[in-house]
């Protein structure tokens, strides 16, 4: 799993919600992203000196997760591939459920002003990220 970090958080009209009240979520296209097909679950908290964020990404590898937080946006993206059912060649495997998304992924989270990006902290274990953003003091 890769981590970018920059310092730089941009205030912006936008940011100007009262975020010790609510957490906003907002996709957005991110042009590295090409066509993302679905986009992870997420739970995210405010505590007292940082936000937790976590990451719904079953069966996906920890090498293909990149997360960015740079220009006040908090980024996760990588790639999912289908499950097969390994049957052997001779087999003929009818489909009878397709409920797995699979590519593709993005998920962008508007950070609110005061989180420090260069303070960001991740954990992968058994398909959940967590993700700690910082506040400054």
């Amino acid at each position: 799993m890769s981590v970018i970090s920059e310092t730089a958080v941009h205030p912006r009209a936008l940011y100007e919600t009262k975020w010790d009240e609510v957490f906003v979520v907002a996709m957005r296209a991110d042009p590295a992203v090409a066509s993302p097909k679905w986009r992870p679950a997420v739970n995210a908290y405010r505590c007292a000196d940082q936000y937790v964020i976590f990451v719904d990404l079953a069966g996906v590898p920890a090498g293909s997760v990149e997360v960015r937080a740079a220009d006040g946006r908090l980024t996760i993206s990588g790639r999912r591939s289908a499950p097969e059912p390994g049957c052997r060649r001779s087999d003929l495997a009818q489909l009878l459920a397709l409920e797995i998304d699979q590519g593709a992924f993005e998920r962008v989270l508007d950070l609110p002003r005061g989180v420090d990006a260069a303070g960001l902290r991740t954990d992968y274990r058994d398909g959940l990220l967590e993700i700690r953003l910082p506040l400054f003091a």
